[in-house]
């Protein structure tokens, strides 16, 4: 809508610039206030949008769970590697021997 004060604001502009931006405003509210559209048009427009969010909701929470599922092709193994201790023959060998 044209607010009179944002005019007042805007004196030093180019006149012509200014009624260009005013012109568009005054257009594009009547355009809004005057197109018609159906009550069915504006129902289903609605529900589908309504529909499209949601589905988007569904899908980013099929993403965030796929991500926590994955699992590392290449995963990063480090072992740490000991040396056994000898082990001293038991005493049923010693006994066979």
């Amino acid at each position: 809508m044209f607010n009179v004060f944002e005019a007042m604001k805007r004196h030093d502009e180019e006149p012509e610039c200014h009624r260009v931006d005013v012109v568009e405003e005054v257009v594009d509210d009547v355009f809004a206030e005057e197109t018609y559209t159906p009550p069915l048009e504006r129902v289903l427009v609605n529900s589908i949008d309504d529909l499209e969010e949601e589905w988007e909701r569904e899908i980013e929470l099929c993403l965030k769970h796929l991500d926590a599922c994955r699992v590392d092709e290449n995963p990063k193994v480090e072992e740490d590697l000991k040396v056994k201790p000898k082990e001293e023959p038991s005493s049923s060998v010693q006994e066979k021997g």
